[in-house]
This record gives C-alpha cells, structure tokens and sequence, in this order.
C-alpha cells in the first residue's frame, strides 16, 4: 500500500500500538505528525497545483463526511460496539472510523484525472476517456470472447497468461474486418519517440467483472493496432500488499497473471512510466504536503486535539 493512504494508515498503526507507553510517559501525542519534509519535486509549479487539487478534493469529502455531516458521536458508537469500547479506548475506534472513510475515499480519488496530468508533462499528450476506434478482423475479435469465456468458466482449466493470450489472437488474419470502439481510461502519446500508451486504471482491489472488461478491452486494441510502440497496460496506483509477489486479491487474478504478466502495473512501476524516474516518491511527497494542510483542522475538530 502507498501514497496518503500508507501514510495515514502507518501512522495510526504505529499510534495504537505506542498509545499506553507514551501517554503514560507524558508525551503530548499528536495524531498523524508527518515525516520531515524533502526538497522540491521535480514536477512543474503548474503539475503540482493541478495533483494537489485533485488530492484537495478528496481530502475535503472526508474531512466534511467525518467532521460535518456525520460527526463522531461516542454514545451511539459504544451502543453499537460495545465489546469494542470495553477492551480499547474510544479514540481508537474514532482514529479507525477516520481511517475507513478516507481509504473507501482513495479508490475513488481520480487516479487516471492525476496520471493525465503528470503523463501530458512528461510524454507530451494524455487525454482521459480516449476512445479508440479502428478496425481488426472478426476472426480476432471471437477468439478474444473465446479467451475470456475460458477464463471465465473454471471447467476449461485455462489459466492466465497475457502473451500465450495475445499471440493466439494476432495469429488469426481472418474474417471480415469490422470496426471497434473502446474507450481507454488514459491514453498517452509520446510524439518523440512514436509511443503510445492505452491504460485501464482501476482501484488496488477491483472487482471482477470489470477486470473482465479491462482485459477485453486491452486485447482488442492490440487486436486493433499489433505493432509494438503501441502499448497496453492494466494499472493499480499502489499494491495494497505491498511487494508485486504478495498481491492476493482474488478477483483480477481470474483474469492476469497479477505477478508475471507484464502488462500488469502497480505503483511504482506505473507511475516512473508516465512522468519517469521518481514520480511516484515525489507523488508521495505531493500527497504529504496536501496532507499537512488538513492536519491541524483533523487534529483538532475531529480528535480534540490542539497544537
């Protein structure tokens, strides 16, 4: 797991764990106290402010959700967890309930509105929502439902495998050709080097059916455009289980090899793709300075807390 996500997370981890030696010590414990910060990122003033306010937006959904709308009330969270309140101190729970809200919000951030912004940048141009029209052969087109149905049913035994998939597809040249329309969540194109980049972005854990959609429609726009400066990728913004070979969400793996098929991105190795070497600590770093404007006012308002 990364980005603001990671950081809430750990640090309210490492809170409930260090809570009773600390506050028996007298520490003043502040909820969520940031690392120092690094230098400036590499990104340019104007890329900066349109992540940050991509970030701002989701930071405020939370802060009104958990401040404003539905404010913490302890007897009615007692009430319903009353086991819970009796082997724990209340501010745990409440550090939890924050922490649920704002991890439900992360997969909902706009995480292609964020790799748009960073790959126009870096590459030249990116447009969210491309739709990719061309034409293949039918022949390609109903050997890729034939894929996905044996990957769907587990009775034909198929297990994943990206590049047996796609040469089985570009080895049929026949039919009548018929035209296809899909829409890419990112498109990129890199004029000086002629490469151009289809990215299906979806949250850490997404569901099956629309992984099943990602992985049609990433073969049948190689269906469409075989040559290989024409790239396609199924993209998580961060691995919620960290390491590459830990990730075990069951769902997409039906449909990728989640470890070893290349076309699989996660975390670093999208985010280095679209704006190069050190984008994504730098967006971590970008996701550390949004959340330094909110942590007074979560300090304060939500856990009592004053500086």
């Amino acid at each position: 797991m990364t980005v603001l996500s990671v950081f809430f997370i750990t640090h309210f981890h490492h809170f409930t764990i260090n809570y009773w030696n600390k506050i028996h010590q007298g520490v003043n414990i502040k909820l969520f106290q940031f690392y120092e910060e690094k230098g400036d990122t590499m990104f340019s003033d104007e890329v900066k402010e349109g992540i940050k306010e991509i970030i701002r937006r989701m930071m405020e959904g939370v802060v009104n959700r958990r401040i404003v709308e539905e404010p913490w009330n302890p007897e009615e969270e007692k009430e319903n967890k009353p086991f819970h309140f009796a082997i724990a101190p209340e501010l745990v729970w409440k550090g939890s309930k924050f922490e649920r809200s704002l991890v439900t919000s992360m997969g909902q951030i706009g995480w292609e509105q964020i790799a748009r912004i960073i790959a126009e940048d870096y590459h030249g141009y990116a447009e969210n929502g491309k739709a990719v029209i061309a034409q293949t052969y039918s022949g390609r087109l109903n050997h890729i439902r034939n894929i996905l149905d044996q990957l769907e049913h587990k009775k034909n035994k198929r297990k994943p495998n990206w590049d047996v998939e796609l040469a089985e597809v570009l080895a049929i040249n026949e039919g009548e050709m018929e035209r296809v329309h899909v829409t890419a969540d990112l498109y990129v194109y890199n004029e000086k080097t002629n490469q151009y980049y289809y990215c299906e972005i979806k949250a850490p854990k997404p569901n099956s059916d629309q992984t099943k959609v990602s992985k049609e429609k990433m073969l049948k726009i190689k269906a469409m455009y075989p040559e290989d400066n024409h790239h396609v990728y199924y993209v998580l913004p961060y691995n919620p289980y960290g390491k590459r070979e830990d990730y075990d969400h069951p769902h997409p793996k039906r449909w990728f090899d989640m470890i070893n098929d290349e076309v699989v991105l996660m975390g670093k190795e999208f985010w280095d793709l679209m704006g190069g070497k050190g984008t994504y600590e730098d967006l971590i770093d970008i996701f550390k300075e949004v959340g330094q404007e909110y942590l007074p006012r979560i300090n304060k308002d939500y856990f009592g807390i004053d500086d």
